[in-house]
């Protein structure tokens, strides 16, 4: 038995095993998983190798209470969200430029997005943000305080970001960015709080929580295609976009 703090109510509890995405979501099958240290200095074109976790991407990080109700509650219909994502990136060959209509229940699907953003995060963090907990405890409870902003987009490019809270700061302006991340084929997902959005190609889908748990609504919405080379939360340079930095900073000492 594993005990620690759920990452949700903040309780010390036993823990069980959540998928991040939900199993049904395409996350059924083996994953190599490496150190945090390890992913960071890994390139963007180099194939992670290391242990690997049959059971698909996830973590002992929930109480069995928060693992069943969110599972029960929000997991089913962000698994149709999901699918038709994914059916959509295969009819277009990967390269979706058309506005497709999603027939969906938004607030189930932002819900589960919050569930494993807070997953994926240590236990502090629901302490210092029990407003995403309240949010996600109650089914039927639809604000997402407007400090809170979330992003989507296209992902099956790259690896798998499961990002804990990170900040990343300006150099420009000095001004800080807090951001944490989870993507997964089809789809990405960044959390900002405070915090401007870092790449004009996201869409922003807090809006979902404006709908009310039963509210089966038609959302039209065109997504980019961001790949996710590096473990850094809002960084979807391309390889050749990478190699590019790396080379001017080089040249200039940096």
């Amino acid at each position: 038995m594993i005990k620690g703090i759920c990452r949700i109510c903040g309780k010390e509890k036993p823990l069980s095993f959540e998928h991040i995405p939900p199993r049904a979501a395409f996350n059924n099958r083996p994953v190599v998983t490496i150190p945090l240290e390890q992913i960071i200095a890994l390139g963007p074109d180099v194939k992670p190798k290391g242990p690997i976790k049959q059971k698909g991407m996830g973590d002992y990080v929930l109480c069995e209470e928060c693992n069943n109700n969110s599972g029960s509650w929000y997991a089913s219909r962000f698994v149709d969200w999901c699918y038709r994502g994914m059916e959509i990136l295969k009819l277009s060959n990967g390269n979706p430029t058309l506005i497709y209509t999603y027939k969906i229940y938004p607030l189930s699907i932002i819900k589960q997005i919050v569930v494993m953003l807070l997953a994926v995060n240590n236990p502090g963090f629901v302490q210092a943000n029990n407003e995403l907990a309240t949010f996600v405890m109650n089914k039927e409870f639809n604000l997402l305080p407007s400090q809170y902003r979330i992003y989507t987009y296209y992902n099956i490019i790259g690896m798998h970001r499961n990002v804990g809270l990170s900040g990343k700061i300006s150099i420009p302006t000095g001004k800080m960015s807090l951001m944490s991340e989870v993507s997964f084929p089809p789809f990405g997902y960044l959390l900002t709080i405070n915090s401007d959005k870092p790449d004009e190609r996201l869409v922003e889908i807090s809006g979902f929580a404006n709908y009310r748990y039963d509210d089966l609504a038609e959302i039209q919405v065109r997504l980019a295609v961001l790949p996710t080379h590096l473990l850094y939360p809002g960084d979807y340079r391309s390889i050749e976009e990478i190699y590019k930095t790396r080379e001017d900073n080089e040249s200039k000492g940096v």
